[in-house]
């Protein structure tokens, strides 16, 4: 069985258009994908998902991260580490050649754990498809490890967001992938603590091919920039990924499913994160007033996998009236993203937190319209709070693109 699944990886690997090519079988290059195995981790619920896509059922493959994840650095979308890894999975495991395996991928360029754990439910599990059986992702493979210097939470948001989609009803497997920078920089060695608590599966790029940039390969022959791979270097991730499952499926069987009662690596405070859209109705106990941010930025980000992401915002135009948004009910955290922007026409805000300034949010040079993250009120225990969001300089705009709290 074991012999089988390696050249079942192998075959595919060069039938379906693997990075290397022709250079599949090279030593150097079968053992930087063994390397990358940073952990093989739990396997019960991969046989189980793997016996489930041989059978024909209907697999949803989730995938959240940064701009890597959203294909950055590729020459076109499909050429991204995740567009090839539902691709490469569905046509080893799947049927019809993998027609049964579908991607939901939710990569948003410039964004840290804690916004994609703000977006998980409105951009992974309502995009699951009608046809599948559970209407939640199968697989979700999490890359934030380049994004997630300086994360508001302390990777509590990271750590939460794992554990709420490994207690989803149907089991779902979960991968930690750590991707790199351009000098093998990377946040693995905070973030593979988690990954150990819950005996995950984990890929890291830099472990399998940083030690062979300046040998069997060079920088150019994986990046397009300092953050981001080229084509090639995504459909290397994608190696890496199908690697470390054909080994993690080979390995003998553990005996029981991962155990969800391990004291977390870092916390889990921030489960059951609710997130409010100003296209979508309102939490219930919780009340949002717009104020002067009665408008609508249609000028934020959008990209391929998502699209307009979190869609209509709360926007504070030039014509709207100098008042605050105005957010009040029972909660203990607040999470609030917004617009990072360059343009002079955009302003600050400032957020007050019962009748207290909590934080300043301000663009600036550099910005590029990505949303960032305030952790705005981090408390222990769920108590009635008001949060109020004023402009802080009359004539400018401001864009709010989410909020959330627990």
């Amino acid at each position: 069985m074991k012999r089988f699944l390696a050249i079942l990886v192998i075959l595919t690997m060069i039938i379906g258009g693997t990075a290397m090519g022709e250079f599949a079988k090279e030593e150097w290059y079968q053992s930087a994908l063994k390397d990358s195995e940073m952990r093989l981790g739990n396997n019960v619920r991969l046989l189980k998902l793997i016996e489930r896509a041989k059978a024909g059922e209907h697999i949803t493959i989730g995938t959240m991260g940064g701009s890597i994840t959203e294909g950055a650095g590729a020459s076109n979308y499909k050429e991204c580490w995740a567009s090839r890894f539902a691709l490469r999975f569905g046509n080893t495991y799947g049927v019809s050649n993998g027609s049964n395996v579908e991607l939901v991928n939710a990569g948003v360029g410039g964004t840290p754990s804690a916004f994609g754990y703000m977006r998980f439910n409105r951009d992974i599990n309502s995009r699951v498809s009608e046809i599948d059986p559970d209407g939640y992702p199968d697989l979700v493979v999490i890359e934030f490890a380049v994004n997630d210097w300086g994360e508001p939470t302390n990777h509590h948001c990271f750590e939460s967001m794992v554990k709420e989609v490994l207690e989803y009803p149907n089991e779902p497997v979960v991968i930690l992938l750590f991707s790199m920078r351009d000098d093998g920089w990377n946040l693995q060695g905070d973030l593979r603590k988690i990954g150990d608590v819950y005996d995950l599966l984990m890929v890291s790029i830099p472990d399998g091919l940083y030690k062979h940039v300046g040998k069997e390969m060079e920088k150019k022959d994986f990046f397009h920039d300092e953050y981001h791979p080229n084509s090639t270097g995504h459909r290397m991730m994608a190696d890496c990924l199908m690697q470390a499952i054909a080994d993690a499926a080979a390995k003998e069987p553990d005996a029981a499913d991962i155990d969800l009662t391990v004291w977390p690596a870092y916390g889990t405070d921030f489960m059951g994160l609710k997130t409010l859209y100003a296209d979508e109705e309102t939490e219930e106990g919780i009340t949002v007033e717009r104020g002067g941010f009665a408008s609508i930025d249609l000028q934020t980000y959008r990209n391929t996998p998502v699209g307009w992401v979190c869609g209509k915002n709360y926007f504070h135009d030039i014509k709207d009236p100098d008042e605050p948004l105005k957010v009040t009910g029972v909660f203990s955290k607040c999470l609030i993203a917004w617009k990072a922007s360059a343009d002079a026409g955009f302003g600050a805000a400032e957020v007050y937190v019962d009748g207290k300034l909590s934080v300043t949010l301000r663009g600036g040079p550099g910005k590029w319209n990505q949303s960032e993250v305030a952790l705005v009120l981090n408390g222990k225990n769920a108590a009635e709070h008001t949060v109020l969001i004023k402009v802080k300089e009359p004539g400018k705009k401001f864009t709010i693109t989410a909020i959330s709290v627990k």
